[in-house]
């Protein structure tokens, strides 16, 4: 009897596959993303183009210079500090209010206090004030927000972010920190996995890519 598991059609490519060693891109056929990339040979992938699920799913590997949406970069969405002076009677003293309100920030959300300097090819600079997020097991760390009313942001402790910084707020699809894969050589045998609409290899008639299609 034939095994029907999503595992085993991505990891065999029974949903197609194709080979390119052109400076040329490659889109999956009607309905399907690549799902996996192997390299023949050493190469540098000059583009890498997500199925960005920004919406309500993860993010890949990306080319793509998208700080908001791509690369696992700046959360489910950022926010500019616009005061740490309270009035609203809402909250308690650990509260932050931000330049405007956002759809996006939600209950339960971790946060990151980062520079307002910081980009996607630095990477982010985290005030201690927000320690690292363990989300499971004895250990338990991080700041999470648990009201949001407006511009007015209540978080499970004091953060003293200033007018200079900004909260990244991270949900189960979206962490922070990551940078795009421009310019990065990827070895001989690897196979990265993700949900790609294009890749364009860098030409090389004696290696090149193989990319697996799947839904």
């Amino acid at each position: 009897m034939g095994i029907n598991s999503t595992e085993v059609a991505y990891g065999f490519g029974q949903m197609g596959s194709v080979f390119t060693n052109l400076a040329k891109p490659v889109y999956p056929p009607k309905g399907h993303v690549i799902v996996a990339i192997q390299m023949v040979a050493d190469n540098i992938l000059t583009a890498l183009h997500t199925e960005t699920l920004d919406g309500g799913g993860p993010q890949y590997l990306t080319t793509e210079d998208t700080e908001a949406t791509d690369a696992n970069y700046l959360g489910v969405t950022e926010a500019a500090v616009a005061n740490t002076t309270y009035t609203d009677v809402f909250f308690t003293n650990d509260t932050v209010e931000i330049s405007a309100a956002d759809s996006k920030i939600k209950v339960g959300q971790y946060v990151l206090n980062v520079n307002d300097s910081d980009t996607i090819d630095a990477g982010l600079t985290v005030d201690s004030d927000t320690p690292t997020p363990i989300y499971n097991g004895p250990n338990l760390a991080g700041v999470k927000v648990t009201k949001v009313n407006g511009a007015f942001i209540s978080t499970s402790a004091a953060i003293t972010p200033t007018a200079s910084q900004t909260l990244v707020f991270l949900d189960e699809f979206h962490g922070a920190g990551g940078t795009t894969t421009e310019s990065v050589v990827f070895p001989k045998g690897l196979t990265i996995y993700g949900r790609w609409t294009m890749v364009t290899p860098t030409a090389d008639a004696d290696g090149g890519i193989i990319c697996y299609f799947g839904q």
